[in-house]
């Protein structure tokens, strides 16, 4: 019984910050992912995640929400095991591979990061077998492109389908930037 109370202790810390103050998003995400998508001509897009855990399903719900349709742009729920995915990556030509999922950053909730692999110390995926620097090095190996990660701040991964209010305001505006940037890159 002490076992479980620790757990589920951890596991409520994790996600105990303020409510009131998250990010809002702002020119520099856009800039950012513009600048990280420049000269590519084979984009893949991987949500990261667990849709049964509340907050950490806001990667498969991007990747489900997207309505991107060209050849030059892959994406893919690739659920709780990113790396089974590097084979399709490498296949396709994935230049630049955008990875988006919840990630504790020990920020409020809704919190946005553009993380590369030389920036991503301290934060941790509570769901994933493979730590995130060791999955972009392998990813960069496998597949010879660039990976980045959008990493945001759950409010909650407990078990629970659908994300919290807060997450889903932030992952909406997340779906209408990505959108906006990747068909503007198409165009050229």
């Amino acid at each position: 019984m002490l076992i479980l109370r620790k757990t589920l202790r951890h596991a409520t810390r994790t996600i105990a910050h303020s409510v009131k103050a998250y990010v809002v998003i702002n020119d520099k995400f856009e800039d950012e992912l513009r600048e990280f998508i420049t000269g590519a001509k084979k984009i893949a897009i991987l949500g990261i995640g667990n849709d049964l855990r509340s907050d950490d399903g806001l990667g498969p719900y991007i990747i489900e929400k997207l309505s991107i349709d060209d050849p030059r742009i892959l994406i893919e729920n690739v659920g709780s095991v990113p790396e089974g995915f590097a084979r399709n990556l490498a296949e396709f030509g994935a230049e630049r591979v955008i990875m988006v999922d919840a990630a504790d950053m020990m920020k409020p909730p809704g919190h946005i990061e553009f993380v590369t692999k030389d920036r991503i110390g301290g934060i941790t995926i509570s769901t994933h077998s493979m730590p995130l620097s060791f999955l972009m090095m392998y990813l960069e190996q496998e597949t010879g492109g660039k990976t980045v990660l959008i990493g945001i701040q759950p409010k909650s991964i407990q078990f629970g389908e659908g994300l919290t209010p807060e997450i889903q305001e932030v992952v909406e505006k997340i779906i209408r930037i990505l959108e906006h940037v990747l068909k503007e890159h198409l165009r050229g």
